[in-house]
């Protein structure tokens, strides 16, 4: 196991960091951040993803105007098969490494750690790079400083290892959908008992190992025979069933909050700010400031192929179509919540948060996304403890809930709806055009100039 100390010793010795970042994903926000706050950055990628930064270069200075693409690239941009040509005193500002498959960068980690990397984690990074469902590889053999968190990548494989982030936000005490057990056999799967609720199956997809299976239903019936039915068609097996999950469906709309915690700001003192945070929330001093330090920067929702076109037609014509609908995430757009529902949304995440650095310390580092559906029921507790103040006196109080869906801890996959115009809660508490990838590498600045690399990295 690479030990966060020995990844610390490195970073301290670097005057000159190099953003590393694998190319999918959230890889076109993270080099615009990386050059808006003048950091070399290096995308390393496959021939089959190679078009999306040859075609969309990530060039110039921060605020420059760049008016000729093609003078740039000449200058600034190099793009090579072997790292070995990539050298600490070049002209290049940015640089692409075309690999055959992405484990090839396991045969360059000491040409990176010659130029002084940083790995900036993100979905694809511990997918494509992990090697099993524990992300060993990565928490093993990837000997480079990552800004972000390296022993929490692996709790999104939920169901697959013992402490994923359901296991985290047991401990945290917020709110997950709950789920329902079932047998696996040769044709399908069978509940012990019938459950008459709407309920959605998790899993792998028996064709694309990497995509997952959403199969929707109205009960356990409906559920298992949706089930026997894509088994036919080849779009499960039983061996995924096996680590599948089935959940009841929380109706509400889909919200991924994008956050950003600061290490380096959980140990500043805030004034009066921190102190009355303590005062009212009935913490101590470095949990209040911990909780500070979770900055939310943007909220984006996604869209799915092939739900969000089903949705679009006519209902006559939705009830007459007889395929079942995938749901493969194909877009993502911006959005904001009703202001006075976000002191429930930063109470889930300060939970969450505070559960993964009393049981994974150092916890979540830098950028995370809590992925939630919001419904609406009834709550325990007062109502002033929920700031309503219009439920009389011995009611049932209801209210909006924030249940966690998902957790990514790691750059979100949805930022790049931020990306070159900034994202609207970081825009405003920074007044300046903030995307995650910006406050990536503002972070990794702001570290460098106090010489603090040391505590953004494990």
């Amino acid at each position: 196991m690479i030990k966060r100390e020995e990844m610390q010793e490195l970073a301290k010795r670097y005057k000159e960091p190099v953003e590393l970042i694998l190319g999918s994903h959230s890889a076109l926000d993270a080099a615009s951040g990386a050059r808006n706050y003048g950091f070399r950055r290096i995308v390393y990628t496959t021939k089959g993803r190679a078009i999306i930064y040859l075609q969309n270069p990530i060039l110039g200075k921060a605020g420059e105007v760049v008016e000729d693409l093609p003078k740039h690239a000449r200058e600034e941009m190099i793009c090579v098969y072997d790292p070995k040509e990539l050298k600490k005193k070049g002209d290049w500002k940015t640089a692409l490494v075309i690999f055959d498959n992405y484990p090839d960068i396991y045969k360059y980690l000491d040409e990176f750690l010659d130029l002084e990397c940083l790995q900036v984690p993100n979905r694809a990074f511990s997918v494509y790079l992990g090697g099993d469902e524990r992300c060993s590889k990565i928490e093993k053999e990837f000997s480079i400083p990552i800004a972000g968190s390296r022993k929490l990548l692996k709790i999104e494989n939920r169901g697959e290892i013992e402490r994923d982030y359901y296991w985290f936000a047991e401990k945290a005490g917020i709110p997950y959908p709950k789920f329902y057990d079932f047998d696996v056999h040769r044709k399908g799967i069978r509940f012990k008992e019938f459950v008459d609720e709407p309920m959605v199956l998790k899993c792998e997809h028996a064709k694309r190992e990497l995509e997952r299976e959403f199969i929707f239903a109205s009960d356990s019936n409906d559920l298992e025979e949706k089930v026997k039915a894509e088994m036919e068609l080849g779009n499960v097996n039983e061996e995924g069933l096996r680590r599948a999950r089935v959940e009841q469906i929380v109706l509400g709309p889909h919200a991924n909050f994008n956050f950003f915690l600061s290490p380096i700001d959980a140990e500043e003192e805030w004034g009066d700010v921190d102190d009355f945070y303590s005062e009212l929330y009935d913490m101590n001093l470095d949990k209040a400031r911990f909780c500070l330090a979770n900055e939310l920067l943007s909220i984006d929702e996604r869209r799915e192929t092939i739900l969000d076109g089903l949705k679009r037609l006519p209902i006559d014509v939705q009830q007459k179509i007889k395929k079942v609908p995938s749901f493969e995430v194909t877009c993502h757009i911006a959005m904001s919540l009703r202001e006075s529902l976000l002191k429930d949304v930063h109470k889930v995440a300060n939970a969450f948060l505070l559960a993964t650095k009393e049981y994974e310390p150092p916890g979540i580092i830098g950028a995370w996304c809590l992925q939630t559906l919001i419904t609406w029921g009834k709550v325990p507790g007062k109502a002033i403890e929920y700031g309503l103040y219009d439920v009389p006196p011995g009611e049932d109080v209801y209210a909006h809930i924030p249940v966690t869906q998902d957790v990514a801890t790691r750059h979100g996959g949805g930022t790049n709806v931020h990306m070159g115009i900034g994202s609207q809660y970081a825009n405003a508490k920074h007044n300046k055009r903030m995307s995650t990838g910006d406050r990536i590498a503002l972070e990794i600045k702001r570290a460098l100039n106090l010489r603090k690399l040391d505590k953004i990295v494990t």
